[in-house]
């Protein structure tokens, strides 16, 4: 049986400290997405497309901003740029464009199944997104469970290494984790073949790497969940790196 196996790192004043891992598994980290009222200028807005199939915030308190689909697993991190012919778009950091906002004030959403847009209205203020805050025990269980649903996926043993840097910024690690497990989901198997490591840890934006072997993600924690790669993104990066 192919196992995960877990080194957690706690980061205090520069420095690396060593806990152990012990725990058992833990339900999904999204169980713990909350919302929060702040008083920042840009508000929050739920967004219903008007072929009725679905809901979504769009969390413009923070940059880069937000969008979240009522029940989705990932808040998607998106940049605003200009559109050709006008207006503006949001795109994630796989230049996916996410929203649009015409010239004259109409609003288009792209989700995958309406790839070519489905018309969307402002239905009233939401709260921001934030995560709850999670303890270090918790992001034990979290690395463990990840470990252990890569090695099923890679057919060998897989080493998760995480940063624990304060129980406010814990959850963005556990996110972190969500985000690596969908992309090996969504990923080839031959990308996988070699995974052995995967480390999480601290640093001043968002970036993946993969040498083929080890699966290497820098995540700005003070950045909330535009402070990670997307899910997409890393999934492209496992697959450049893995062949």
């Amino acid at each position: 049986m192919f196992r995960g196996m877990i080194l957690l790192f706690a980061v205090t004043a520069g420095a690396w400290a060593v806990f152990t891992a012990d725990g058992a598994a833990q339900s999904n980290p999204f169980d713990r997405l909350v919302s929060s009222q702040t008083g920042r200028a840009e508000p929050s807005i739920w967004y219903e497309r008007t072929d009725g199939r679905g809901r979504f915030v769009f969390d413009r308190s923070a940059e880069p901003a937000l969008i979240w689909v009522e029940g989705a697993q990932e808040v998607f991190a998106v940049q605003r740029t200009s559109a050709a012919g006008g207006g503006d778009v949001w795109i994630t950091d796989t230049e996916k464009v996410l929203l649009r906002v015409s010239r004259i004030g109409g609003w288009t959403y792209f989700p995958d199944d309406r790839p070519d847009g489905v018309a969307v209205e402002p239905m009233g203020r939401a709260h921001t997104l934030v995560a709850a805050p999670a303890s270090n025990t918790q992001l034990q269980n979290a690395a463990r469970d990840m470990a252990d649903r890569l090695a099923r996926l890679s057919r060998q043993n897989v080493r998760a290494e995480m940063a624990a840097p304060a129980p406010d910024q814990n959850a963005y690690i556990i996110d972190t984790m969500v985000m690596v497990t969908l992309a090996a989901e969504q990923a080839s198997r031959r990308s996988l073949r070699n995974l052995d490591t995967v480390r999480i840890g601290v640093g001043e934006s968002p970036r993946a790497n993969f040498d083929g072997r080890t699966l290497d993600i820098s995540v700005n924690t003070a950045m909330g969940y535009g402070g990670r790669p997307s899910a997409a993104q890393i999934r492209r990066t496992l697959e450049q790196g893995g062949g």
